[in-house]
């Protein structure tokens, strides 16, 4: 790690260290380390080895080999003192960094064994087509996992000072309360950030991001290109939704609609017809080909749990369509916007 990048990152740690309950200041620190992350692949595990670094080297290691590093330093720099007070100082900012530097670099190689052990690695789950799964984070976490989605997260995540996951698809999570570790998720473009709560996130590529509340505080953001902006504060029955250009908030009459996909269910509420048939390919693993696009068609219907057939006869007599079963692909002809 280089001088300036070394010393970014001890500010950091300092920063967050010092601001322990004050939730805007640890939240500035960590919109500043990630903006630095998404700089450099190689930032990463630059700051994995500094926070194991803040960690476990609080006393000194046994043998006295970093001394000698220490006082090889100190004394090249007492041998060529210089006369004026300005450069002087300078002098001592230089030894500062450097000291610390090679204090780093020798505190590596002794424990880099370790070091390597404690890489980040990512454990992904995945539900197929037509299936649901309930995943148990390493924490507590509870996330069930709707059909065509999956959850990665660090092999580490209960030891880490952020428990940050990514999401693609949909999910429901029941967060296990950490005020001390934030609990993170990415999905597309939105991160959300909760202590301990339950809600529900739908991100389907090409689609609206929808984030839902149904117990405790949530807060959302945009992420584009490393930019996040200022959070939208969720409390229970509100919902933030929008893409990585505009998020708004929105209330909801119950947010128990939201994950009535946990229980079979199906609620479109002025959906576009597109994502109805998106949604109905994921469901029930089928592939769903029309001869039109029905640009401009929403639809409005709750579906409890039922077959298949019942939902494509419930879209023939709504849309005014005509479909054939071929194996696992739907053809639909005709049909028209009420």
């Amino acid at each position: 790690m280089d001088q300036e990048n070394w010393k970014f990152v001890m500010d950091y740690l300092s920063a967050k260290e010092h601001a322990s309950g004050d939730v805007q200041k640890i939240e500035q620190e960590e919109k500043k380390i990630q903006e630095w992350l998404s700089k450099d692949s190689g930032h990463q595990k630059e700051l994995d080895q500094a926070l194991w670094l803040w960690k476990h080297t609080a006393t000194l290691p046994e043998n006295d080999e970093w001394k000698e590093s220490f006082n090889v330093i100190q004394a090249s720099l007492l041998q060529e003192a210089p006369q004026k007070t300005i450069n002087f100082k300078i002098w001592l900012a230089v030894a500062a960094i450097f000291t610390a530097v090679a204090l780093f670099t020798l505190f590596y190689k002794i424990q880099q064994p370790v070091l390597q052990q404690t890489s980040m690695a990512w454990i992904t789950k995945s539900a197929s087509s037509g299936k649901m799964i309930n995943v148990m984070l390493p924490d507590g976490t509870q996330i069930w996992l709707n059909s065509c989605s999956s959850i990665s997260y660090p092999e580490n995540l209960r030891h880490a000072d952020l428990r940050t996951v990514k999401l693609k698809g949909e999910a429901f999570f029941k967060v296990k309360r950490d005020v001390k570790h934030p609990f993170i998720v990415h999905s597309l473009n939105i991160q959300t950030r909760v202590l301990g709560t339950s809600f529900n996130i739908r991100a389907w590529q090409g689609q609206q991001t929808e984030v839902t509340v149904l117990t405790g505080k949530v807060a959302v953001s945009r992420d584009s290109a490393g930019t996040q902006s200022a959070a939208i504060h969720l409390l229970p029955n509100q919902k933030a939704a929008g893409n990585s250009a505009k998020l708004h908030l929105e209330n909801v009459e119950d947010a128990q609609t939201a994950i009535g996909w946990t229980e079979g269910k199906m609620v479109f509420d002025q959906l576009p017809v597109k994502e109805v048939f998106e949604t109905l390919e994921r469901r029930y693993a089928v592939k769903i080909i029309a001869d039109q696009s029905f640009k401009g068609c929403k639809l409005t219907a709750k579906f409890n749990n039922v077959s298949l057939n019942e939902v494509l006869k419930t879209l023939q007599m709504t849309l005014d369509i005509h479909y054939t079963i071929n194996k696992h692909t739907i053809y639909i002809k005709g049909g028209k916007c009420n």
